[in-house]
């Protein structure tokens, strides 16, 4: 998962014109739960999934802070807003506060797994 972080930074590194994505994706990286989940973005949100492999099993998603719009936490990646917040830190937080007890770190594989 260390190589899927590394990417992730890059990308958000090299998105100066969404600054919103880019505290996000730090402030994930500095907190060690999300950490240990796959990370993977979509439509500049980011996921985490207990699985490294599509389907994702997604545990938790965040959009980041576009446009005056506040930090949503999401169920899944473009689903149900769990929660709004003013930084990235605190949509981590809140993120974090979803994900189950002893989650983690994510497996090989894909969601289908489960099924």
């Amino acid at each position: 998962m260390g190589l899927q972080w590394r990417k992730m930074r890059e990308q958000a590194d090299e998105s100066t014109d969404f600054a919103g994505f880019g505290a996000l994706v730090e402030a994930a990286h500095a907190e060690p739960r999300p950490r240990h989940l796959y990370v993977y973005s979509s439509h500049w949100t980011l996921g985490f999934s207990s699985c490294t492999g599509y389907p994702f099993h997604t545990e938790v998603g965040i959009a980041p802070a576009h446009n005056g719009s506040p930090y949503r936490v999401m169920k899944h990646p473009l689903a149900e807003v769990l929660g709004e917040t003013a930084t990235a830190e605190e949509a981590v937080a809140l993120a974090v506060s979803f994900l189950v007890t002893g989650l983690g770190p994510a497996v090989e594989g894909t969601a289908e797994r489960d099924e």
